[in-house]
C-alpha cells in the first residue's frame, strides 16, 4: 500500500512537472533577430518572442513536409532563403509579400495561380489542416520564415539527393 502511495506521488510530481514546462513561456530572441522587413518599401517591424515562436511552431507542424529547413522539397531551385524570395516576382523577401503568398500563391514568375497546388488558407476544401488559421497565425508563420535565417544558417538552400 504504501509503495503504491509512494509511486502515485512520484507519478503526480511528474504531471504537475510536465503541465508547467509545457506552459512555459516563448523563446527569448534578441530584438535584432526579431526585426525583420515589413514591405516592399523597405520598412521594419520587430516581431515578439512569442510571435516568433508561435510562428515556427505552425511553420513546423504545416509546412515541413514539404520546406523542412526552408529547402523545397518539390522544387529544388527554389527555397525560402532570402536571396530565393527576394527574386521572386513580386519578391515575397518581407512579411506582407509572404503573408499574401500564403493566402494567393502564386508561381516563382507570379504568372501562375498554384492555389490548387500550394496549401493556402483561400482553399479549405483542398487544406484542411488550414482552415482553422487566423490572421495572426499567417502572419506569424510569415514572419518565422523571415527570421529563420537569421536562427539558422542552413535555412534555404539546396536539397541533395
Amino acid at each position: 500500500m504504501v509503495k503504491r502511495f509512494i509511486w502515485v506521488v512520484i507519478a503526480t510530481v511528474f504531471f504537475v512537472f510536465q503541465f508547467h514546462v509545457s506552459g512555459a513561456s516563448a523563446l527569448e530572441f534578441d530584438e535584432a533577430t526579431r526585426t525583420i522587413t515589413l514591405n516592399e518599401a523597405g520598412e521594419t517591424v520587430t516581431l515578439s518572442s512569442k510571435e516568433v515562436t508561435e510562428g515556427q511552431r505552425l511553420f513546423n507542424s504545416t509546412c515541413t513536409k514539404c520546406h523542412l529547413q526552408g529547402k523545397t522539397k518539390t522544387n529544388n531551385n527554389v527555397s525560402l532563403g532570402l536571396d530565393d524570395l527576394a527574386g521572386a516576382e513580386p519578391p515575397r523577401d518581407n512579411l506582407l509579400a509572404l503573408v499574401d503568398y500564403l493566402k494567393h500563391p502564386t508561381s516563382y514568375d507570379g504568372e501562375t495561380d498554384l492555389s490548387e497546388e500550394h496549401p493556402n488558407v483561400s482553399r479549405p476544401d483542398l487544406y484542411p489542416e488550414l482552415k482553422n488559421f487566423t490572421e495572426d497565425d499567417i502572419y506569424n508563420i510569415a514572419g518565422y520564415m523571415l527570421v529563420a535565417p537569421k536562427l539558422d544558417p542552413r535555412w534555404g538552400g539546396t536539397i541533395y539527393f
